[in-house]
């Protein structure tokens, strides 16, 4: 009986001293920001996924702004031809505004894609030059269906 005693007590003993010995990383772990490249959405008729990003190719004289550029790989899942375009998306930006599809730039994408069939292309956004994060929405006709979280890359 003594030695049952004995061993639960070490058992305690040691359980206690891992707990009190394990370090809270919770409080000081300093959090990413999220970056969503790569991640497939899927909607009701296509599958899109944001392929990369960039910035910093503006087209404007605005000194104060920057060009998010956003390429992006899509596939028609429907039995039906469908279509998608940049003027689809849009971009809430770090400062709590949202901005659309930059239509001064011809190289925006926007097309029907056959069913089945998979399209790649680019949508030009123009945001603040302090933006660092933003949330990429896929929202045609204004209701949002798919989103992202995006880091801004530097110039």
């Amino acid at each position: 009986m003594k030695k049952i005693s004995l061993l639960l007590s070490a058992v305690a003993l040691t359980i206690g001293l891992v707990a009190c010995g394990t370090p809270d990383t919770s409080s000081n772990t300093i959090e990413k920001p999220k970056n969503e490249i790569g991640k497939t959405v899927e909607t009701a008729d296509l599958d899109i996924q944001v392929v990369s990003t960039k910035s910093g190719y503006a087209e404007s004289d605005d000194k104060d702004k920057k060009m998010f550029i956003v390429d992006m790989k899509i596939k028609n899942t429907s039995k039906e031809e469908s279509g998608a375009g940049a003027a689809d998306f849009e971009v809430k930006a770090d400062n709590g505004k949202t901005y659309k599809v930059y239509g001064l730039e011809a190289k925006n994408f926007g097309t029907a894609i056959a069913a089945g069939k998979t399209i790649e292309g680019k949508g030009y956004y123009e945001i603040p030059e302090a933006t660092k994060k933003v949330t990429f929405y896929y929202a045609p006709t204004g209701k949002k269906q798919a989103q992202w979280q995006l880091t801004v890359p530097a110039k």
